[in-house]
């Protein structure tokens, strides 16, 4: 991606250079997530090997519910709770790989960054930077989690006007007006949780991004990428951002579990899930990753004129 022009994007545009970026940059970009994938995956499938049953154990339940055996019911949900078990190993399983993944997502937005910008960076250099940036990196986390816990206060207060709006109704023997406005207050609330959901997802990714490529203060890429996210023409496409992100997220997850565990479930070998999750994960987490460098950079063209400030820099000398 040499001489990359640094302007504002449509959405479009935005899509095409992450896949064109990623496409480029596979190799690098596999070999970044694999060296923390990798052993986290080889861990879970150790703790939790038969996890590719869980659907054919769920499946099970709602068969053996319809049949009215409890005996086979029973059976059915010991099965589920034994293949899906969250024991102390696979929880702090689960609580290592989220801290890790914050240094690999550090080692892969610096590669992505330097093939945007059109220099190149080793894995090892790679993963240097993301020694540097995981300390703050875990700190926007946990901040961001407070962050979301507040963005989900007014929805939940909606939500909640919903309920007793829609029973108050009911209780007047309103069946119809109660139905309408529980239906209509609803969806207003799902769409406040979703909206809510994706702005604060989408202003996490710039932050994280921000630690990265401008400064390792984690209170100071909080706040800017606060400042950007809640910018009056910026709103809406922070949101827009982070739906388009959940939206290939889960569109790429869940047809990638699906056939994980229905290869696993006619082959027989619970490694198979493993494989074929883990595969999928890392091809969608460096897309992702890829789409959140380049929609972060468009954030910055757009609120400071970063395209300007490059141009005013003097060249390089040439070696």
């Amino acid at each position: 991606m040499e001489n990359t022009e640094l302007r504002p994007l449509g959405a479009g545009e935005i899509l095409d250079r992450a896949v064109t970026l990623f496409v480029r940059q596979f190799v690098p970009i596999v070999i970044v997530l694999a060296i923390v994938l990798v052993p986290v995956i080889a861990l879970q499938a150790f703790a939790q090997p038969h996890s590719g049953r869980v659907f054919s154990d769920m499946a099970q339940v709602f068969r053996a519910s319809g049949s009215g055996d409890p005996v086979a019911a029973r059976e059915a949900e010991r099965l589920l709770t034994l293949d899906s078990g969250n024991t102390p190993m696979i929880l702090l399983i689960g609580l290592a790989a989220s801290v890790l993944q914050l240094l690999m997502l550090s080692a892969l937005i610096a590669v992505v960054v330097a093939a945007y910008n059109g220099s190149r960076l080793s894995v090892a250099e790679a993963y240097q930077t993301g020694l540097r940036c995981w300390f703050p990196q875990i700190v926007v986390a946990l901040v961001f989690i407070v962050i979301a816990i507040i963005a989900m206060i007014p929805p939940f207060i909606l939500y909640l006007l919903t309920v007793f709006v829609a029973a108050a109704l009911a209780a007047l023997h309103l069946t119809v007006p109660a139905i309408i406005a529980g239906i209509a207050l609803g969806l207003i609330d799902l769409l406040a949780f979703t909206a809510a959901g994706s702005w604060v997802y989408m202003t996490y990714e710039v932050a994280s991004v921000t630690v990265v490529t401008e400064t390792r203060n984690a209170v100071t890429a909080i706040g800017i990428a606060m400042r950007r996210g809640l910018a009056r023409p910026m709103l809406l496409r922070m949101t827009i951002g982070g739906l388009i992100i959940l939206a290939i997220t889960y569109a790429g997850l869940i047809p990638v579990y699906g056939i994980a565990a229905t290869v696993s479930t006619l082959t027989h070998v619970d490694l198979l899930y493993f494989a074929i999750s883990g595969a999928g994960t890392v091809l969608l987490e460096g897309l992702v990753t890829v789409f959140v460098v380049v929609y972060a950079t468009d954030v910055r063209v757009r609120r400071e004129g970063y395209d300007l400030a490059l141009a005013a820099e003097p060249a390089l000398p040439v070696a």
